[in-house]
């Protein structure tokens, strides 16, 4: 109990002093922002020896007053790795509280100028660090061009900087844009900067911004989050509010989609969220607007929405403006004074609630938001004090040598500590780590676990890297990729016991992500790349936001439980979901790619008799025969049947699916 009464006090003392830093900044025209550099300065967020990059080191002051562009620049340049023929490496770059002025883009380049994946940028909170424009800044008032304060970027691992249309060299476009990240700080552009986007964001698989906020004053600001460079996604909003710009939140190309959960977006002058031809999921969307609150520019593009709240504060105002694809479930609409005739009788009038599925404003009589099982949120991060926090490093873990790094991972597992941290590197395993009770989070900097490479290992194929058997408090698996070289069967996290289970942007390349078995508790993830994951038979229920599987087979194998999928990109020749008796799953949003012609003709999802199955998705297809001719192959009355790619609506080459359900 001890550490429950910790974890409340903690939580009352960082309320306390994230009000004392709002009130300094309100006062930091009179000199009192320097403040945020001294006493106030809180304990870092992550330990000093876990191989964070703390932009304070390379020359930040964050006292509101000197220019720290070139300061995080430099800290940009010390968190280069080495990729090798990897693409998940990365360090982080942290930001302690204060105020940090910036005159320029701030953008990950190499020495010869080329862009570069891997920008994690990670603030102290979003109450405590404040990102600001200088007021005026040059290069930031043209409306019509536009520049960032902050731009990730594609790195490119093969093939030509042109391929598929896109322009590395120049814009740092493509789909290898992965580890990129910003969380926990707020970015304001300033006042006299019309022409200033808070982040150009782009991420491939795994990439999320998290608990940040982007403002703009009146006047000041072209958009808020832009991903409108090929290619976004899959990616991650979330805990995400907008404040001002001309458009709050752009989305362009056709893949790879998004994921939005708890987004706010308010005081956009022209739209609030506009999509030009992608598929996003969302949940928990809240928009005051005295504009559109939503476009849906283009004819492809999907907008699954599971619970949208929209304040109308105009006259003129609009709620939707829907040209594409839109599946919606539990939508409100308030509007204040007197309201414009709503665009269509069949659509959301204020004041009214609707679910279902349209095109342009035309209700489609044959699809429906289907999605049946209730929303969770995973239990945040344990935060326990920095005395019960364990290094492997200390416990004789080496990494990126070729000694087993599994006795000392276990040793600092066994110490009693309740946090254990991995700093960055490869970690060679020969045995399963075994989790104990009390330990309830475990910390990666971007480190990987591996295999020994062309020596023999005493892991079981259906043996978890990581096993979580005992009984405790929710646990939490954090920035950590498992990686397979050996090419074997391999399995990330072996989930069988009844705690609660967190993975948060984890990866794996050549291993199976989980598998919960009978015994294990409720499961929980965020933002996880790529493998496929096995659900056995059982009540507890699953929870994903951002899962994107890539390769052959069977992606998701649920045996009989309750699983809801926020966001879901499958690319290669697979079945997405193989749903066996007794299994309910949820599909709101996502996009499915074959990329080539299958090997066989698969079906997307089989749906067993007894189970039941509800989605919302996109497909891409770029050759004629990289499609589905069944979406669903499932059994009604003990008869198979199929929904097929005749039977739904066209997306080029490919086909939407506005909402199926089939199954009880």
């Amino acid at each position: 109990m001890i550490p429950r009464e910790e974890s409340r006090l903690s939580a009352d003392i960082s309320r306390c002093r994230s009000a004392v830093i709002n009130v300094l900044r309100r006062l930091a025209v009179a000199g009192l922002a320097c403040l945020l550099a001294g006493p106030l300065a809180a304990e870092p967020a992550f330990p000093s020896d876990s191989s964070i990059v703390n932009v304070r080191d390379y020359g930040a002051k964050g006292d509101g007053k000197a220019d720290d562009t070139q300061a995080i620049r430099a800290a940009l340049e010390a968190a280069r790795v080495d990729q090798g023929k990897a693409w998940w490496p990365s360090r982080m770059v942290y930001f302690p509280a204060g105020i940090y002025r910036v005159s320029d883009t701030i953008a990950k380049r190499d020495e010869q100028g080329r862009y570069l994946a891997s920008m994690a940028l990670f603030g102290e909170s979003v109450d405590s660090v404040h990102i600001k424009l200088d007021d005026n800044a040059p290069g930031f008032g043209d409306p019509k061009q536009g520049k960032p304060v902050f731009y990730t970027s594609s790195m490119l691992l093969g093939g030509a900087p042109g391929a598929g249309g896109k322009d590395y060299l120049g814009k740092g476009e493509g789909n290898d844009a992965y580890g990129n990240y910003i969380d926990g700080m707020t970015i304001d552009v300033g006042r006299g900067n019309p022409g200033a986007t808070a982040i150009d964001f782009l991420a491939s698989n795994s990439g999320a911004i998290r608990h940040v906020r982007v403002v703009a004053a009146a006047g000041s600001g072209r958009i808020g989050i832009s991903m409108d460079r090929k290619w976004p996604g899959p990616l991650l909003l979330m805990d995400v509010r907008v404040e001002g710009f001309a458009v709050g939140i752009s989305v362009s190309q056709r893949e790879y989609g998004v994921t939005f959960e708890d987004v706010s977006l308010s005081g956009q002058t022209d739209i609030a969220l506009r999509n030009d031809g992608n598929s996003l999921a969302m949940r928990n969307i809240r928009i005051e607007t005295a504009a559109v609150a939503i476009q849906n520019k283009a004819a492809d593009g999907l907008i699954a929405i599971d619970r949208l709240a929209i304040a109308l504060q105009a006259p003129t105002a609009l709620w939707i403006d829907n040209r594409g694809y839109l599946t919606v479930k539990g939508v409100t609409v308030s509007a204040s004074g007197e309201r414009a005739k709503p665009l269509d009788r069949n659509m959301v009038t204020p004041g009214s609630t609707a679910d279902g599925a349209y095109f342009g404003a035309l209700r489609l009589a044959d699809f429906d938001a289907g999605w049946r099982l209730p929303a969770r949120s995973a239990p945040a991060p344990w935060a326990p004090a920095a005395a019960r926090w364990a290094n492997v490093g200390k416990y004789g873990a080496k990494p990126d040598s070729d000694e087993d790094a599994a006795p000392g991972i276990q040793a600092a597992m066994s110490s009693g500590a309740e946090a254990i941290y991995f700093p960055t590197g490869r970690y060679k395993l020969d045995k399963q780590i075994d989790v104990p009770a009390k330990v309830r989070r475990i910390a990666g900097m971007f480190a990987v676990m591996s295999g020994l490479g062309n020596r023999p290992e005493t892991i079981g194929a259906d043996s978890g890297m990581f096993r979580v058997e005992e009984a405790g408090e929710p646990l939490t698996i954090e920035r950590l990729a498992f990686d397979n070289p050996n090419g074997s069967s391999r399995l990330a996290v072996d989930h069988d016991g009844p705690r609660t289970v967190v993975l948060r942007d984890i990866i794996t390349s050549g291993v199976m992500t989980v598998k919960r078995g009978p015994a294990g508790g409720p499961l929980f993830l965020e933002n996880t790349c790529c493998g496929p994951i096995r659900i056995a038979a059982s009540k507890q229920g699953v929870w994903s936001r951002q899962f994107n599987t890539e390769g052959k087979g069977v992606r998701i194998t649920n045996e009989g439980a309750p699983l809801s999928i926020l966001g879901l990109k499958v690319e290669q020749n697979a079945t997405v979901v193989e749903n066996q008796a007794g299994a309910e799953t949820d599909v709101i949003g996502g996009l499915l790619y074959l990329v080539r012609p299958p090997d066989t003709q698969r079906p997307a999802f089989t749906n067993a008799a007894g189970a039941r199955l509800s989605a919302t998705y996109a497909e891409s297809a770029y050759l004629d025969a990289a499609v589905y001719n069944q979406h669903i192959a499932y059994v009604s009355k003990g008869q198979p049947a199929a929904v097929s790619a005749e039977a739904l609506p066209s997306r080029g080459r490919a086909r939407i699916v506005p909402g199926v359900s089939v199954g009880p």
